[in-house]
């Protein structure tokens, strides 16, 4: 008897499994005739973009509110979705602005796309994202890797993972939410990121509507990490077009040669740190030009670091270093200048160590979320010590005294690159140490960051003499050099 309970249970589980494959087929269909069953689609209006843990630039607000904002506007946007290749491509007039924060802006362009490569499941899950959250995309997937369905309140959940695993080994899941009319209102998925974690990328999807014979989405929306990240207003659409193969051409590649806008940055530089004293028990420490470099600070119980920027290696090989030179005494902070990517890429492994980050104030709520959302889909070091971020804000001012040694910190505000931007002040060595105030070359014009640093150091009356860039430069700078930069 036993035995037939068993076997009935075994075949119900089976039909169930089933079932649920089989209502996943029927959603999948459903939502693919609702969308017109295309072979390609483009929608064309204007849309809006940020450089991920950035601020944009635009005619209205020039200065960094926060997080994403402001964002980039983007004109003559144009998206194309072409299903028989696996490819999108999305481009449209922006403007860009000048380095280290400039408010001079320039026409530019804006391109993106995900390749037929790229779209290969298989193939790393970052560079496939933006074609599997469209609608049109994420269908094509769900069709061809086994999606499952549930209900969920108001919503038919379709769900499905890629055959690429995430640096941990655990497998990437994208959900997609379909209404009672069949069309999708939300696309989510989860990807490793090195300060988000696992971060929650959603792309929602409201005021759907015929577009002369092409259903699309009249507001994309998409954020990550729960900031914004990328919005559009969808005027036209058309199904299947017949030169999709052209629409969006990639840009050509800057004079000089180089890669085209959005192209992939180049690598990191050899990772083999050098020491510099400073001062007794003030060491920088550096990989040459081209380094993000960190300033160690001993105090009698402890050590700062200050800056901890690019990655985690980077992080890692520091930490090691600091160690090292200072064996007895704990690494108890570190300062971060500002929360942009490129400054915050060691912060993981010194929050692995449990050490506290001292940043303004305006950049508390980024790192308490960003640094404690659960780190699955990593195995890097503060995904495996589990530690939570420990934050000292600075408002305006912040100085870390033991009666010796003394280090300062500066609000600088308003200035065009970050609303959370500090300077470092050591007074004894009359240092000066800044992340992102770039002089300009010889015969060149300081732009609009550096100029908004220079009145708050003469207001403060910073006696410094060295100023030392986090972005290590081939020539030392000075006092002299900032105030002739500002023409003083």
């Amino acid at each position: 008897m036993v035995k037939k309970l068993a076997f009935v249970a075994i075949c119900f589980a089976y039909l169930g499994g089933t079932a649920m494959a089989q209502d996943a087929k029927t959603v999948i269909a459903s939502a693919k005739k609702a969308l017109g069953d295309p072979t390609s689609i483009t929608y064309s209006g204007s849309a809006k973009d940020v450089a991920f843990q950035q601020c944009g630039a635009n005619a209205t607000q020039m200065n960094c509110q926060g997080t994403h904002d402001p964002m980039r506007p983007i004109t003559n946007y144009v998206r194309v979705i072409d299903l028989n290749a696996s490819a999108t491509r999305q481009g449209g007039a922006t403007n860009n602005i000048g380095p280290g924060g400039s408010t001079t802006t320039a026409p530019g362009t804006f391109f993106a796309q995900v390749t037929a490569q790229q779209a290969n499941v298989a193939q790393p899950w970052g560079n496939s994202v933006d074609f599997y959250l469209t609608p049109w995309g994420f269908l094509k997937g769900a069709e061809a890797n086994n999606a499952t369905a549930k209900k969920d309140g108001k919503y038919t959940v379709l769900s499905w993972s890629p055959t690429v695993k995430a640096p941990s080994g655990k497998s990437y899941v994208i959900n997609g939410y379909v209404n009672d009319r069949n069309q999708i209102e939300r696309v989510e998925t989860w990807l490793n990121e090195n300060i988000m974690g696992d971060m929650h990328i959603v792309a929602t999807y409201s005021g759907w509507k015929d577009f002369g014979g092409a259903m699309a989405p009249a507001k994309v929306v998409q954020t990550r990490g729960g900031w914004p990240f990328f919005e559009a207003d969808v005027t036209s659409a058309k199904l299947n077009p017949s030169d999709v193969a052209t629409l969006v051409p990639a840009p050509a590649p800057p004079a000089g040669g180089g890669p085209p806008p959005g192209g992939a940055p180049g690598g990191p530089p050899p990772m083999t740190v050098t020491q510099e004293k400073l001062g007794d028990g003030l060491i920088r420490l550096t990989t040459g030009n081209g380094s993000y470099d960190s300033i160690l600070v001993e105090f009698k119980d402890y050590v700062m670091m200050l800056e901890a920027g690019q990655s985690e290696a980077r992080g890692v090989a520091y930490i090691a270093e600091a160690k090292k030179i200072f064996p007895s005494k704990p690494l108890r902070y570190v300062w971060n200048s500002h929360p942009h990517s490129d400054h915050t890429g060691g912060l993981p492994a010194l929050v692995a160590e449990n050490v506290t980050i001292i940043t303004q104030q305006n950049n508390k709520a980024f790192f308490e979320k960003s640094l404690n959302t659960p780190r699955t889909l990593l195995n890097d070091t503060l995904a495996k010590s589990l530690k939570k971020v420990k934050i000292e804000t600075i408002g305006e001012k912040k100085v870390y005294s033991d009666g010796s040694r003394t280090v300062e910190f500066y609000h600088v505000y308003p200035t065009p690159h970050s609303n959370g931007l500090t300077i470092a002040f050591i007074p004894k060595e009359k240092i000066l140490f800044q992340a992102d105030y770039t002089l300009p070359a010889a015969g060149q014009q300081a732009n609009d960051h550096v100029k908004a640093l220079q009145p708050v150091v003469e207001k403060l009356n910073l006696d410094f003499v060295q100023y030392i860039p986090v972005h290590r430069g081939n020539v030392p700078q000075t006092k002299a050099d900032l105030w002739r930069a500002v023409g003083k």
